[in-house]
């Protein structure tokens, strides 16, 4: 008997490691998505993150808003005295001043950073299908790996739910110069699980760049 039950458990090792070892990095990722958008809401998501940084000492924190209209490419961002809404590539600028490429770039950031990983289905992007797993502050995680034209991106999944853990890029991934982004809890609207914490740090040496807090998310422009 106890040598059946030896048995058993080889066997179940073996079909466990053997099903790990038949991942590739777009199944992962879609994996991903299913825990924190499974009803695939984001490509229509309505809303608004309200969010506050946590930044080192000699710097202050901000706060601020950004609202999505996903289905009509429209986002509006709000900080002190400065709000702008942005539709597809038009700016339009209701209090303060910022440059139309500078409106852009940060409608990209936010659209990228708080839709993740759901904007890994966003068409171009490369996914590679070869996966390996990696110890990030003694934990196992999936790691896969996404190369756009200028940077790199690395993106760690929880081995057993697939819920994305961090993720790092690198500018210059020869010189391992970049930043990694650790994410902790999640907040739950429109049926998605977005992170709740985000903490950066550089890659090339151990900097802390600050932490965004997600305060509150509701449905509705």
């Amino acid at each position: 008997m106890r040598a059946f039950i030896c048995l058993c458990t080889v066997l179940i090792f073996s079909c466990s490691s053997q099903q790990s070892d038949e991942w590739t990095g777009p199944q992962l990722i879609q994996k991903s998505i299913q825990f924190h958008d499974p009803a695939g809401n984001w490509a229509e998501f309505k809303g608004t993150l309200e969010i506050e940084d946590s930044l080192p000492a000699d710097r202050p924190s901000r706060k601020y808003a950004v609202s999505f209209d996903n289905e009509l490419s429209k986002v509006i961002y709000r900080k002190d005295d400065l709000h702008f809404i942005i539709w597809n590539d038009s700016v339009q600028v209701f209090e303060g001043e910022i440059a139309h490429d500078r409106a852009i770039m940060l409608r990209n950031y936010y659209s990228y950073l708080w839709g993740l990983p759901m904007k890994l289905q966003d068409p171009n992007t490369i996914i590679e299908k070869e996966i390996k797993t990696e110890v990030l502050n003694g934990v196992y995680y999936w790691v896969v790996r996404v190369p756009y034209e200028k940077d790199v991106w690395y993106f760690y999944l929880d081995k057993e739910s697939f819920e994305m853990k961090a993720y790092k890029f690198y500018q210059d991934e020869a010189a391992q110069k970049g930043e990694i982004i650790y994410l902790d809890g999640l907040l739950e609207v429109s049926d998605m699980k977005i992170p709740k914490e985000r903490t950066w740090y550089r890659t090339e040496k151990d900097e802390f760049l600050g932490t965004d807090i997600l305060m509150k998310a509701s449905e509705g422009a």
